[in-house]
């Protein structure tokens, strides 16, 4: 009965009109798909032909095209040493017929490749990644994994599996390949064309409780976007006077290299917590102005004792018109390491490791001082010291104009108060570290929905 009934079916196909097209129709007792699956991958082990995932065009029919089916575009013209898109019309296509209780399946194939060959060495160097070395590509870049760390993975399970000859992009991939899949992941989260638009859906929507302002770029106007989740609130709400660390990041975090500010206090356990983020796309004391704000805004009550930044003349701006009453602190750290860049420039004097420390030594006996006057007898008695030693006023003049004017900010007679006993800006440093290494190494994202949990 079954083979009378697809004698029928045959029977009553139409004949392809190109003769290279073969027909036949065959009975399906299990699932139809691991069918497909299982003819069509019995083509490719038998004739190393390789085809694109199905289409399906019509209910019950499934078209698998020539991996190197496309049409060429661009200079390529479509040559199969330069490019994959060679309009080839090999393919198979599967046609489901259910009738009276049998399932039967119509197969038509062309499988004499056109535009390409598959013998042809010089192909290889353009072939399209295995559908299995993808999925791990894929899986390997959300756990975080860097271009290079995953071109490494993939040549170890291409070894793994057999493959030798390493001109094959099948298998041995590229860096640039493996940015084209991470391009097609990014495309996934982010799916609009601008990325512009995708971020005003996220706040607008999965987002938005954790958003306190946010000012879409323009043409006229920056980025600007102050995060802040309810935890983060709640804790802030419990120290509405805190010592902030101040500090962003600029590498790592953001595709555009946009400044990530995070804002910490010292939680109950003496260890930096976050308590919001600031995101924008041009830094200025204006847009931190319009950041700080809107946070006290949100957050009534809140008026920081003092903030640890890193000599940042825009933050210092901001923080100043923002919170007039509020103590800056430079970070003393930040404060040598300036000091020592300016040494070994041009500008410096090109200075030898000996008079760097000892410009280094004068430094660090000014910040000793306990008061404002001991400050300016102690600096004024080492400027005359260093004049002498160096034969020059080059040193002194660079530290009278860019240090001595901020002295109350990184001397000790400037923090004569309770400044949790900080001296650098230590604690955002290290929560950045730890951020960066989270979303390259495991992919954590959203880092900042989380963060205020996590202690650095």
């Amino acid at each position: 009965m079954q083979k009378v009934w697809l004698e029928g079916i045959a029977k009553n196909l139409r004949k392809p009109k190109d003769s290279k097209v073969n027909t036949e129709v065959q009975l399906i007792n299990g699932n139809e798909k691991e069918f497909m699956d299982s003819y069509i991958t019995k083509i490719q082990e038998e004739r190393n032909y390789f085809f694109q995932a199905p289409k399906s065009t019509s209910k019950d029919y499934y078209f698998y095209a020539c991996e190197r089916s496309n049409k060429a575009k661009g200079q390529s013209k479509g040559e199969s040493s330069k490019t994959r898109a060679n309009s080839c019309q090999a393919y198979v296509s599967f046609k489901m017929v259910r009738e009276a209780g049998y399932k039967a399946v119509i197969i038509r194939h062309m499988l004499e490749h056109t535009g390409h060959n598959v013998s042809n060495p010089e192909e290889l160097t353009k072939n399209p990644v295995d559908p299995e070395l993808l999925g791990f590509v894929e899986m390997w870049l959300n756990q975080g994994l860097s271009v290079s760390q995953v071109v490494l993975k993939s040549c170890n399970w291409a070894q793994s599996h057999g493959h030798t000859d390493k001109h094959n992009r099948r298998y041995y991939l590229t860096p640039n390949d493996v940015r084209l899949v991470k391009r097609s992941l990014q495309s996934i989260i982010l799916p609009d064309i601008d990325d512009s638009v995708s971020v005003d859906k996220l706040i607008s929507t999965d987002l938005k409780e954790n958003i306190c302002f946010y000012q879409p770029i323009t043409k006229d106007q920056p980025l600007i976007i102050v995060v802040q989740t309810p935890a983060q609130k709640a804790l802030l709400q419990e120290n509405p006077n805190p010592m902030i660390f101040m500090d962003a990041s600029y590498k790592g975090l953001t595709s555009y290299g946009y400044a990530f500010y995070a804002l910490l206090l010292v939680n109950q356990t003496g260890r930096g917590v976050p308590f919001a983020y600031f995101i924008v796309s041009h830094e200025s004391s204006e847009t931190l102005t319009v950041c700080l704000k809107s946070l006290s805004s949100c957050n009534p009550g809140f008026y920081p004792r003092s903030v640890m930044i890193d000599r940042d003349l825009k933050e210092l701006g901001a923080i100043r018109q923002t919170f007039p009453k509020t103590k800056v602190l430079l970070c003393w750290f930040h404060v040598l390491q300036a000091v020592h860049r300016w040494l070994v420039k041009k500008d410096g004097g090109n200075l030898s490791p000996a008079q760097r420390n000892t410009v280094i030594h004068a430094m660090m006996t000014m910040k000793a001082c306990m008061t404002e006057e001991d400050f300016e007898s102690v600096s004024a008695s080492k400027c005359r010291d260093l004049e002498a030693q160096f034969g020059s006023s080059r040193v002194t003049h660079y530290l009278r104009d860019q240090w001595f004017p901020f002295a109350a900010l990184w001397a000790n007679f400037g923090r004569l108060f309770q400044h949790n006993s900080s001296d650098t800006n230590n604690k955002a440093e290290r929560y950045w570290h730890r951020v960066i290494i989270q979303i390259l190494l495991h992919y954590k994202i959203p880092v900042f929905a989380r963060s205020s949990k996590q202690t650095s």
